[in-house]
C-alpha cells in the first residue's frame, strides 16, 4: 500500500467517524434546527481540522511500506488522534444544549456550560435538577412580581450572576410563560421570507404560526412557534 493509499483509508475512516457523532449530535441535541444559532458548525470545523491533521496528514508524512518501526509510528499516531477526538467529544458534551428558556420577551438557548451546580440542585421539579443528555428541555421563566426580589434579581445579574434564564432555581412550566410570550414578543409570519425545510416546517397554515426572537451566547435568530400555544418549531434561516 502506499502513502497515498493509506492517507486517502485513514481520511476516510476520519470523516465517517466525524460524520457519525456531527449526526448524531444534530439529531439529538438540536432540534427544531437549533445549531442555526449555537455554534455548532463552529465547534465540528475544529474537530475535524485537529482531526484531519493528527490522522490522515500525520499517516500521509510517516507511512512508507516496508519501513522499520512503521507500527509503532502508526499505533502512536492513532494515540494522538483519539486523544484529540476525545477531546473533541468532550468540548460537544460540555457545549450541549440543555434548556429551552422561554420569557415574556425571547427564547433563550442555555448550554450545560453555563449551568451553576447549585442553581440547578434549587430547581423546582425533578427533571430541572440535571443537566439533560437527549436535548434542551422547554421550560419557561419570567421576572419576579415582588419588587424587592425583583430589585435583587437585577442586583445580581448586574454583578455577574447568571440571569433568571440560567438558574434553574426559577425556572417554571412552559405554559405558564406561553401566553405572554406571543402576547409580547410574537410577530406575525411573512410566508414571503420562508425556504426550503423552514417552508415545509410552516406547513399549509403559515397565519396561523408566529415568530419570536430567540436568542443565546453564541448566536441569535427567530423562531418559528405555533400561534395559539408557543410550542417552538424550527429556528428559521435569516
Amino acid at each position: 500500500m502506499t502513502r497515498w493509499k493509506a492517507s486517502g483509508s485513514h481520511l476516510l475512516l476520519s470523516i465517517v467517524v466525524i460524520g457519525g457523532i456531527a449526526l448524531s449530535a444534530f439529531l439529538l441535541w438540536y432540534p427544531h434546527a437549533l445549531y442555526r444559532i449555537a455554534g455548532l458548525d463552529r465547534i465540528l470545523l475544529v474537530m475535524l481540522g485537529i482531526d484531519l491533521t493528527a490522522g490522515p496528514l500525520l499517516t500521509l508524512i510517516l507511512y512508507r511500506k516496508g519501513k522499520r518501526g512503521l507500527k509503532f509510528d502508526l499505533t502512536v499516531i492513532a494515540l494522538c488522534q483519539l486523544a484529540f477526538l476525545a477531546y473533541g467529544l468532550h468540548t460537544l458534551w460540555v457545549a450541549r444544549p440543555v434548556f429551552l428558556v422561554a420569557t415574556p420577551q425571547t427564547f433563550t438557548l442555555v448550554f450545560a456550560s453555563e449551568i451553576d451546580d447549585a442553581d440547578l440542585a434549587a430547581a423546582a421539579r425533578p427533571e430541572w435538577r440535571r443537566l439533560s443528555w437527549t436535548g434542551p428541555v422547554l421550560v419557561g421563566t419570567r421576572m419576579p412580581d415582588d419588587p424587592e426580589e425583583r430589585r435583587a434579581v437585577m442586583e445580581q445579574f448586574m454583578a455577574g450572576g447568571a440571569g433568571i434564564e440560567r438558574t434553574p432555581a426559577r425556572y417554571l412550566d412552559f405554559a405558564r410563560v406561553a401566553p405572554d410570550m406571543l402576547a409580547t414578543a410574537a410577530r406575525p409570519l411573512d410566508p414571503a421570507t420562508l425556504q426550503g425545510a423552514d417552508l415545509r416546517a410552516a406547513g399549509s397554515g403559515p397565519d396561523r404560526l408566529r415568530v419570536v426572537p430567540i436568542v443565546s451566547r453564541r448566536g441569535e435568530g427567530r423562531m418559528l412557534v405555533d400561534g395559539q400555544t408557543g410550542e417552538p418549531m424550527r429556528v428559521l434561516a435569516r
